[in-house]
């Protein structure tokens, strides 16, 4: 042990004699290398022989044109804001598990009118529009009979092995629902088949064929995107129009309860809306459970003004700073009503005035 001792000391002694410069220096072992890049060239890309394929690959950090190389210190620049729409689109398919949906960086109510468009592009005849729950229903489709509408046409290709499309008729449901983030929603897309001049008529948990139902999320994400840039705001639908009844009232242990006489997907899509409306932040929701998880400390201004580093450092509080459970807003079914009540976990009523607050506001903004 000595002998390591007595060698590693007088490195050590050598190191800070010759100064700091030796190891952390310009020419140093450790120097910063975080100006390096400035240094950098592109190079040209690489020739491919003929008579070899190839697959063309973007560049994963593209080299800005005017780039100016400069020594020394400089100051860094602030970072340009964060693109929230993938790829610089506005709307793009998104998957978890079997489930799909087209997440939209617009409004409910823009997606709608723009849905609308689509359907009246495509040639495609609603049987059903419901304005309040955000779901429109076209009408039965036969793939065999109606192959040269455009629509049809770019879904029977589409069609799962084994599957037949002569003597079938084929609908789908279309159905926008806020968004997690404000100013956001999701398309959901449901399709069914069933004989021609059959009766089935209940719509299914999962499509039937879940590449049809693949195929018209892409069709429709292609068209949104191509009409994203067009005027929407001269389209009549600039709110979906949400018309129910609804009582705020207190239940048997003295809180308060929102009543709603409509049915839950009614109520689901309400609420919702009125949620963006009155500026309640939305942090998370569960449909299936009925609840959306909101945060009353911060006002969805001020949460996009604070930017992208300030809600990332707020991540990182200690756990006591994070122990108090998030607001659920949460709706449940009791017969031909929904009710709305202010959670603070499931079996946990939150503060009656807190609680009253926020049904208020739910309440003036579903109309």
């Amino acid at each position: 042990m000595k002998a390591v001792l007595g060698p590693l000391a007088i490195g050590v002694m050598a190191a800070s004699l010759g100064g700091c410069g030796y190891v952390f220096g310009e020419d140093g072992y450790f120097r910063d290398r975080g100006s390096d890049y400035q240094l950098a060239t592109v190079e040209p890309r690489m020739d491919i022989p003929d008579g070899v394929d190839s697959k063309p690959i973007g560049d994963l950090l593209p080299v800005p044109g005017q780039v100016e190389a400069r020594s020394g210190k400089f100051e860094t620049p602030r970072p340009q804001p964060m693109q929230v729409s993938a790829g610089g689109q506005d709307f793009s398919v998104q998957q978890d598990g079997s489930r799909r949906w087209l997440q939209a960086q617009r409004s409910p109510a823009e997606t709608w009118a723009l849905t609308q468009q689509f359907l009246t592009d495509y040639q495609i005849e609603p049987a059903r529009e419901a304005a309040d729950l955000g779901e429109i229903e076209t009408e039965w489709l036969s793939f065999e009979r109606q192959n040269a509408n455009p629509l049809v046409r770019r879904l029977i290709p589409a069609v799962s092995e084994g599957r037949r499309t002569d003597g079938q008729e084929q609908r789908l449901r279309i159905r926008i629902e806020p968004g997690v983030r404000s100013g956001t929603s999701e398309v959901h897309v449901l399709q069914m088949a069933r004989s021609e001049g059959g009766d089935l008529s209940e719509w299914p948990e999962r499509s039937h064929d879940p590449k049809v139902e693949s195929a018209a999320l892409a069709e429709l994400e292609t068209y949104l995107n191509q009409s994203g840039d067009s005027d929407v705001a001269s389209l009549a639908a600039s709110r979906i129009p949400i018309a129910q009844r609804s009582e705020l009232v207190r239940d048997g242990a003295g809180n308060p309860v929102l009543r709603m006489s409509v049915d839950f997907n009614r109520a689901w899509a309400a609420v919702g809306n009125a949620l963006e409306r009155s500026e309640v932040v939305v942090s998370d929701l569960n449909r299936s459970a009925g609840v959306y998880y909101v945060d009353l400390s911060q006002t969805v201004s001020e949460r996009e003004s604070r930017g992208f580093f300030s809600r990332l450092f707020r991540r990182d509080q200690t756990d006591d700073e994070q122990s108090e459970p998030r607001i659920q807003v949460r709706l449940t079914e009791i017969g031909d009503e929904i009710q709305v009540t202010v959670d603070q976990g499931i079996e946990t009523a939150a503060d009656a005035e807190l609680s009253r607050d926020l049904l208020t506001r739910i309440r003036d903004n579903l109309s």
